[in-house]
């Protein structure tokens, strides 16, 4: 068994220079820094910078209240990797693990992720509840500027450090073994099915919410982190 301490450390060594070579010519270094850690004298501002964020990508009916975000935060504040070019939130994706009761609400098609997600349903990591565990993935955003720089594939290298986690803390005996998204747009689909291997399961044509899902294990995340690799390394 692999300690808490040991996992959070192990996720707070994250901060790096990235020299990104492409295929055609050598990208000037960029200092960008990936984290999984929120420190909680700055929990406020980082869930203002989210939602000030999401707003640059989703319409504002699709984003959540940084006080909504806040009060997720201290049920589990390791919900989100976080992308800074120095201070500035460029990036994140927020992946929320459930309860059992909650998670199978999200495969229904009038779910609603800002509403029928309640605070109390939320899952601690290491909680003492089992080892398996269900994950909503809620968000995942790119600063608009930041998504045209195509030697800078920062959509990737959240990715990557996302699943590298979840291979740390299958290792702590909390193991994510399925998991489902929630995509408002063709982008949003694209993403839920290339980058987690969801199916689709229902299109609500009301509101044109798109219901993915699927089943996951280790050995699954550790192909698509391989598969992240690969790309980043092409």
């Amino acid at each position: 068994m692999i300690s808490n301490l040991f996992i959070r450390r192990l996720l707070n060594s994250n901060r790096f220079i990235i020299h990104h070579l492409s295929k055609h010519k050598y990208i000037q270094a960029t200092s960008l820094a990936i984290s999984h850690t929120i420190p909680y004298a700055e929990a406020e501002q980082t869930m203002s910078d989210i939602e000030v964020l999401a707003k640059k990508v989703y319409k504002s009916s699709h984003v959540a209240p940084s006080d909504k975000l806040l009060r997720w935060y201290r049920r589990n504040p390791s919900l989100w990797w976080l992308a800074k070019d120095k201070t500035c939130l460029i990036g994140y994706l927020c992946a929320i693990p459930l309860s059992h009761e909650a998670f199978l609400k999200t495969k229904q098609s009038e779910f609603n992720d800002l509403t029928d997600i309640a605070d109390n349903a939320i899952r601690p990591w290491n909680d003492g509840l089992g080892s398996k565990y269900c994950m909503h993935i809620f968000s995942f955003v790119v600063d608009p500027i930041y998504q045209r720089r195509s030697g800078l594939p920062i959509h990737r290298l959240i990715l990557k450090h996302f699943l590298e986690s979840l291979l740390l803390y299958g290792k702590s005996g909390c193991i994510v073994t399925e998991w489902s998204a929630l995509a408002v747009s063709e982008i949003g689909c694209h993403v839920s099915r290339s980058d987690f291997d969801l199916t689709l399961l229902t299109h609500n044509s009301n509101n044109n919410n798109h219901i993915f899902y699927g089943k996951t294990s280790s050995e699954h995340q550790e192909q698509l982190l391989q598969r992240v690799i690969q790309k980043l390394q092409s």
